[in-house]
């Protein structure tokens, strides 16, 4: 068991995997452009990030709460690398959902952002943990959940002595990562499809 009260997955619910999904594809970014706006539909990024959790549960990324799965959250460890049925899921999840014009056009607005906080820790070559995704389930949200999802992480970070970084698209979910202990590195700007915000969370 890794982090403070975290339960690694290991047996597949197609369900809690819908349901983050529907959480990520229908959350609301109010007057925010979110990265949703590459995709199709709300749904075609509920699809997605459903594809994304069974990525993360086949690469053993994939961590909850509890058995109830209040709360998801999927990181990756100094050194983890993805192995071949987590990459075979995220090439399916991205080929299933988007067309080929709609994945050149996200490229091209990532790269005019500027280079990622984690990419430019790899090329320092610096060891940190990678949080690409967190959600509370819809029927949990507003209870205390998001802290304790990402306190795992954060605990494993102070255990290994490294930082815990995550990036999000949205002011709004920036703020609540702040508001639970991340501090806000940087904001890499896309034009007309909004922003991406790099956190991290130092050990302590």
């Amino acid at each position: 068991m890794n982090g403070e009260n975290a339960m690694k997955i290991t047996k597949w619910d197609e369900q809690a995997a819908e349901d983050i999904g529907h959480a990520f594809g229908y959350y609301d970014y109010g007057q925010e452009t979110g990265m949703g706006v590459f995709y199709s539909s709300k749904e075609a990024v509920a699809n997605y990030i459903a594809v994304y959790v069974r990525m993360a549960f086949e690469g053993q990324m994939l961590y909850a709460t509890s058995e109830r799965g209040e709360g998801y959250i999927a990181y990756t460890l100094p050194g983890q690398k993805m192995n071949l049925k987590a990459g075979m899921a995220i090439l399916k999840a991205l080929f299933h959902n988007m067309s080929l014009k709609e994945m050149i056009r996200m490229g091209k607005a990532l790269s005019k952002g500027g280079r990622s906080l984690q990419d430019r820790m790899k090329k320092e070559k610096k060891d940190f943990i990678f949080v690409g995704m967190v959600c509370v389930r819809e029927q949990y949200q507003g209870q205390g959940y998001m802290r304790k999802v990402l306190d795992m992480a954060f605990s494993e970070g102070n255990r290994l002595h490294v930082p815990v970084i995550l990036e999000t698209d949205a002011k709004s979910k920036c703020d609540k990562y702040m508001h639970l202990g991340m501090e806000l590195e940087g904001v890499r700007y896309m034009g007309a499809y909004g922003k991406m915000y790099d956190l991290i969370k130092y050990p302590n």
